[in-house]
């Protein structure tokens, strides 16, 4: 079995039984900045995406997502002369793990695997990534919608090379409305 069709079990999975007994199911959207680690050719850029949040118990969530990444023009010296290389544009979709601490302000450490596409001109390669960071939810004053703040590293394997890998540190907003909730 290849990791892409494992991904996809555990994404089904954690959707179909996660909505027979789940606290709730929510669809979320969420929007920021993204910034390149340790990337000389490679500038800021925005990120944005959808997120399905299944709580399946009060302190564990996991969520399928789709996040799309437009990175930003770097302008770059080499011997004397400038050039602008295109930013690197990362479409990616996995499973994160959430880990929930506390009641009304949540805060949680979150990890996940994912299968990232990155492209720009010379480059066209689907790869593994890896993310994890801090978040900090919190419920909004309309019935059902919540919010959360999310700093995130995401790491991509290189396609250029069999050593390095692509980092970019994530910034991100967000808002999920809970789709359905089981009764208590």
């Amino acid at each position: 079995m290849s990791w892409k069709s494992l991904l996809g079990a555990l994404l089904l999975l954690a959707v179909v039984s996660g909505t027979a007994g789940a606290v709730s199911v929510g669809l979320g959207a969420y929007g920021g900045m993204s910034i390149p680690v340790v990337q000389d050719d490679n500038g800021n850029g925005s990120v944005f995406g959808l997120r399905v949040p299944v709580h399946i118990v009060p302190v564990f969530t996991a969520e399928p997502y789709f996040s799309s990444t437009a990175g930003g023009d770097k302008t770059l010296d080499a011997a004397g002369v400038s050039y602008t290389r295109s930013g690197i544009d990362n479409t990616a979709f996995g499973l994160n793990v959430l880990f929930q601490f506390g009641t009304g302000v949540q805060f949680f450490p979150f990890a996940g695997l994912g299968s990232n596409h990155l492209k720009r001109d010379g480059l066209d390669k689907t790869q593994t990534g890896y993310d994890f960071g801090m978040g900090v939810g919190f419920k909004l004053p309309l019935s059902g919608l919540s919010g959360d703040v999310r700093g995130a590293l995401n790491v991509v394997k290189d396609p250029g090379t069999s050593e390095a890998s692509r980092k970019w540190a994530e910034l991100t907003i967000g808002v999920s409305y809970a789709l359905y909730k089981a009764l208590p």
